[in-house]
């Protein structure tokens, strides 16, 4: 197991004794066990290791014990150890821990300058995890499990997403992932280590203690060699991925209009010409590169629905990304940004009964007699041409519409509330107004009553607001 260990660390680059790793030590037998190894590699030539141990106080006097007993294992080997206390509330869940966890692992791996953070997750920890997925609903990329590696612009992409931590630091590296449970708490009873045991464990309220301790058993009835199993399924998920991502990599370029650090922005034809495996991992390749939380699969169906759908349509498809639908496009972004690409006005415009408005920020108003090429929600075809000049305006107090398919007016500030337009940028939005200053169109989100044609080649005249890249493409 010791030389496995070594092994392990040399191929990923982090075996020799010029190297600093981080090892998440909880007291357990499995993290126990990868620390005594470590120190012994250490006396023949191995890393240099740091002790790295969180108290999150949620088991009171039994977590300061842990954290006791952590500092007492590091002195005694001649170790540094790092340990903080997170006070995290009760009614704290495990997902909720494991975020302040890796939140600390990263701020104390940047501050130590190390070459990697090493956890102690084991074989049956995998097969627990894939069990896990499964339970929820996954294809390949949750079936895979947990990775041996995991580079930190993946590992810490929540942290990098929020700006609490830079792009670029040390990979997180799972040693034992294929070592057993029970081999590693042989280790233990072997070299004479006493692990703390965490009661929480067993807590059947938990998914995980539930599956370990209900799922598992039950399944190993069936199949002695379930954990073994559930590994090989996860290593074969793994291959059939990466072979995905292959795939996706060769046709990404294609199907990139733009790409921002907050912002990408798909060619909709081409999205919508991939295999439909492609599309889902296209949007969860943009995803984790806008440094987002992973989608669950009913957020993806929901998506892949919308891009086949009508355009004009958008959703929150995490709690960190929308997703924008429009004829030619399908655009993710950062919730905080998702209003930052749009029409902004500076002064009132009166537009020309035929031709081309600049407009403050880069957008254009168009004006023509035809109909565009493909109409989306940033065009208003009218039934009927208006009398007298039509102007752009920002909105005024007291400003009312009467929406298309709604009974009566609404105030105009109450439709900005209803569409979730940020608050910076309702005094800058484009209105149509006819020579009367009634507003006719809120241009790209809603049209007056008896304004629309219903048939795009009976409107007898066309009025859109223009993405730069959309105008291009003309």
């Amino acid at each position: 197991m010791l030389d496995q260990l070594h092994q392990f660390l040399l191929v990923e680059g982090v075996g020799q004794p010029t190297n600093r790793v981080l090892v998440a030590v909880s007291g357990g037998s499995d993290s126990l066990a990868l620390l005594h190894m470590l120190s012994i590699l250490r006396a023949t030539g191995g890393p240099i290791p740091i002790v790295a141990h969180l108290d999150h106080g949620l088991r009171g006097a039994e977590s300061a014990a842990d954290a006791d007993f952590v500092a007492s294992v590091a002195a005694a080997w001649g170790l540094r150890a790092i340990i903080d206390n997170a006070r995290l509330p009760s009614g704290t869940t495990p997902a909720e821990a494991r975020t302040a966890r890796y939140t600390f692992l990263a701020a104390t791996a940047l501050a130590e300058q190390v070459d990697a953070v090493l956890v102690a997750h084991q074989a049956d920890d995998q097969a627990e995890t894939v069990l896990m997925h499964l339970l929820r609903g996954a294809g390949p990329a949750g079936l895979r499990g947990m990775r041996t590696r995991v580079e930190w612009s993946e590992w810490a992409a929540p942290l990098i997403g929020v700006g609490r931590v830079p792009s670029h630091g040390p990979p997180l590296l799972r040693p034992l992932l294929t070592i057993s449970r029970s081999a590693l708490a042989a280790y233990c009873a072997t070299h004479h280590l006493t692990p703390r045991d965490d009661p929480t464990n067993r807590n059947l309220h938990y998914v995980r203690a539930r599956v370990r301790h209900h799922l598992l058993p039950q399944l190993a009835a069936e199949n002695p060699q379930i954990v073994a199993a559930l590994n090989r399924t996860a290593r074969i998920c793994a291959e059939d991925y990466d072979f995905i991502q292959q795939a996706l990599a060769a046709q990404w370029p294609m199907l990139i209009v733009e790409q921002q650090s907050d912002l990408i922005i798909f060619d909709r034809a081409a999205l919508r010409s991939l295999h439909p495996a492609l599309r889902r991992y296209a949007l969860r390749r943009a995803i984790a590169e806008l440094r987002a939380e992973e989608p669950s699969l009913a957020q993806m169906d929901t998506a892949i629905h919308l891009i086949n759908a009508r355009a004009g349509r958008q959703m929150q498809l995490t709690a960190q990304v929308w997703l924008v639908c429009d004829q030619r496009t399908v655009t993710l972004q950062h919730a905080g940004a998702v209003y930052q690409r749009v029409p902004q006005l500076e002064a009132p415009v009166t537009l020309p009964e035929c031709g081309v408005v600049m407009l403050a920020n880069g957008w254009q108003c168009i004006v023509q007699p035809d109909p565009p090429p493909q109409p989306d929600r940033w065009w208003l075809g009218f039934i009927a041409r208006p009398s007298g000049p039509l102007r752009l305006r920002t909105r005024r107090p007291g400003d009312r519409m009467r929406p298309s398919g709604a009974p009566g007016r609404r105030r105009l500030q109450d439709l900005f509330v209803d569409l979730r337009v940020p608050r910076s940028l309702r005094d800058r939005w484009p209105l149509l107004v006819d020579a009367h200053d009634q507003i006719l169109w809120v241009t790209g989100l809603r049209v007056a009553a008896d304004i629309a044609s219903s048939d795009p080649n009976q409107a007898t005249m066309w009025i859109g607001i223009v993405h730069p890249i959309e105008a291009t493409q003309e």
